[in-house]
């Protein structure tokens, strides 16, 4: 996999691409499958899955090659299968980390400031939709300073805290 999509991203785009041009509907091992294969791949790029459903998908997608009634289904499953073969540590981190390697998952992104480089201007504060960064700016010779923070949950992941940030004390893992 190259550039800035993930393995799991780009199995789940191409077996998309398969249920909306060569799904056919005929075979029923397909049409079965399609729905909690897509399940699974969105629970992954979501950070709600389990790796226990990466043994599910993997176990799906060999009956469907098995068992499906055309070359097309067989392929789209044997590329699911194949993703999973050689990039085995992205789908498990996926997983286990709720984490994306490549950092194009969305949801699974997570947002921090950098004590260090934060110099507690407040912009990041003030321009954040979600109020999800809270804190003080800084005051000189006070020792109970709140530094800024960004709470996980409350983070939609916009990114305009990136775009007015100087310091570049904004992390994105």
């Amino acid at each position: 996999m190259t550039g800035a999509t993930c393995a799991v991203t780009q199995a789940y785009e191409e077996y998309l691409a398969f249920t909306e041009e060569r799904l056919c509907g005929r075979c029923l091992p397909c049409l079965t499958a399609a729905p909690l294969i897509i399940d699974i791949f969105r629970r992954l790029r979501q950070g709600a899955a389990t790796s226990a459903d990466i043994d599910q998908l993997e176990k799906i997608c060999a009956e469907v090659f098995i068992t499906a009634l055309c070359k097309h289904g067989q392929k789209a499953v044997e590329k699911i299968s194949r993703a999973i073969g050689d990039y085995r540590t992205a789908f498990e981190t996926h997983a286990r980390d709720k984490r994306c390697p490549e950092r194009s998952c969305e949801k699974l992104l997570r947002y921090t400031i950098n004590p260090g480089r934060c110099t507690g201007c407040g912009k990041c504060r003030d321009i954040c939709p979600a109020g999800a960064i809270v804190g003080e700016s800084f005051i000189p010779f006070r020792t109970d300073n709140h530094p800024y923070v960004i709470i996980g949950n409350r983070c939609t992941r916009c990114g305009l805290c990136l775009t007015v940030c100087e310091e570049k004390a904004i992390e994105v893992a």
